[in-house]
């Protein structure tokens, strides 16, 4: 999808692939992080993973000296940049960018700082921000993002669809450049009531056609049930995550099951 140019500070897109050759420093956090496989929804062939915190790194849960010192998403991407650096080629990890209200203003300083320490390469990572978090005009979302971009990062808008949702704001940063894919949300695909369930379907479809015409990728999270795989296949929706293709697993794991293509997982699908 054609991108528009980046206006004002275009140095800051060069200064965070100017880190990308750092001395790499390993820095283990003091809690277990794992990582959800993400598969290709047509093929079943493995493309990537999200990183999953642990449960001490949700906001509000965090301890006095990291709410005193750090923002809740700094150890987030300090250890998704290390956990890139082992992924084999072609895998890109995504990091969900944990900001409850507002887009992280000191996101980039903190993002060069931490590839200085990694050999990784960018395009290796998926950066995902919740719709509040995105629905801001600022200059520095805007300079942000467009810098993130630039330097070859995957800039995903998660959750669509579990709160209230703007397609304007989905049309405005897609059109801006500042957008490569919507995450659509497991509420979606999963109620009680057939009617809601009718309804949450409804919306995927047409979300999955509007950012296909907007020149977008897609991604599904509770791919949990064969049904769920199926729908989600129909649609076109691209790629997806949930119990019904992995479950979260830690780093070592990960590393050991992952490959071109789960060809196990493929065959157990197709007996479903």
């Amino acid at each position: 999808m054609p991108v528009t140019s980046v206006s004002g500070r275009p140095e800051t897109a060069q200064r965070i692939t100017s880190h990308l050759t750092g001395t790499h420093a390993r820095q283990r956090t003091d809690a277990s992080f794992n990582i959800i496989p993400r598969f290709s929804l047509a093929s079943l062939a493995f493309v990537g993973g999200d990183l999953c915190p642990p449960p001490s790194f949700a906001p509000g849960r965090m301890t006095p000296r990291r709410r005193q010192k750090d923002p809740v998403w700094l150890p987030l991407i300090s250890e998704g940049c290390r956990v890139a650096t082992e992924l084999p080629a072609g895998c890109r990890l995504a990091l969900p960018v944990e900001a409850t209200d507002a887009f992280p203003e000191d996101l980039l300083s903190h993002l060069a700082d931490i590839l200085a320490r990694n050999p990784l390469e960018i395009s290796k990572l998926d950066f995902e921000f919740t719709e509040s978090s995105l629905a801001v005009d600022s200059e520095i979302l805007i300079y942000s993002l467009a810098a993130l971009r630039d330097a070859g990062a995957g800039l995903v808008l998660s959750g669509f669809g579990m709160g209230l949702t703007s397609l304007s704001l989905l049309r405005d940063r897609s059109f801006s450049g500042l957008l490569t894919a919507v995450k659509l949300d497991r509420h979606l695909f999963y109620h009680e009531d057939p009617a809601h369930l009718q309804a949450g379907q409804s919306i995927a479809r047409a979300v999955v056609q509007l950012a296909s015409d907007f020149g977008l990728d897609t991604r599904a999270d509770g791919v949990d049930t064969p049904e769920t795989l199926h729908f989600l296949q129909a649609i076109g929706c691209q790629e997806g995550r949930g119990n019904s293709l992995g479950k979260p697993q830690p780093l070592l794991d990960f590393l050991k099951n992952s490959g071109p293509v789960r060809s196990d997982t493929k065959k157990r699908k197709r007996r479903s």
